[in-house]
């Protein structure tokens, strides 16, 4: 290899090593363009703690069946954000187990119109584990 190459690659090396590595466990992030659609769910989304001694109420309740508000009291939580830091409620502040979000969205027609359309959902900032539910199903989950 001559030194004007190996010179190029000790210089370009260490960048497509990070390329490498940011797109090793997903995707690039979502940019809209001419052939790509993105709708952001940011907003209010109805949440609910899953208090429960066992912390699986809702699991074992099926509150993905119906409306959240009708599994027991909710709360209008903004995404994104970190729910412990919301409110001033102790028990909120230091919950570790299973919360519940719900939004309804409307989506753009082309979507459900083209059986060959390819949509992802993308969740910008579910850590540790996330089970998502689309109209009373479960869908493939994410866990980190």
């Amino acid at each position: 290899m001559s030194p004007k190459r190996s010179a190029c690659w000790v210089a370009l090396a260490p960048l497509l090593c990070s390329c490498a590595l940011a797109l090793q466990g997903g995707m690039l992030f979502p940019r809209e363009s001419p052939s790509r659609e993105v709708k952001a769910l940011d907003g209010l989304w109805r949440f609910r703690a899953d208090f429960s001694e066992n912390r699986l109420q809702g699991f074992e309740q099926q509150w993905y069946r119906q409306p959240l508000r009708e599994s027991g009291p909710t709360l209008d939580m903004p995404v994104p954000s970190s729910f412990n830091d919301i409110t001033q409620e102790a028990r909120l502040r230091n919950f570790i187990g299973w919360v519940w979000y719900e939004r309804e969205a409307i989506l753009p027609q082309r979507w459900t119109q083209d059986m060959d359309m390819r949509v992802v959902l993308r969740i910008n900032s579910a850590h540790y584990y996330a089970v998502v539910v689309s109209q009373g199903l479960l869908c493939p989950g994410h866990k980190l």
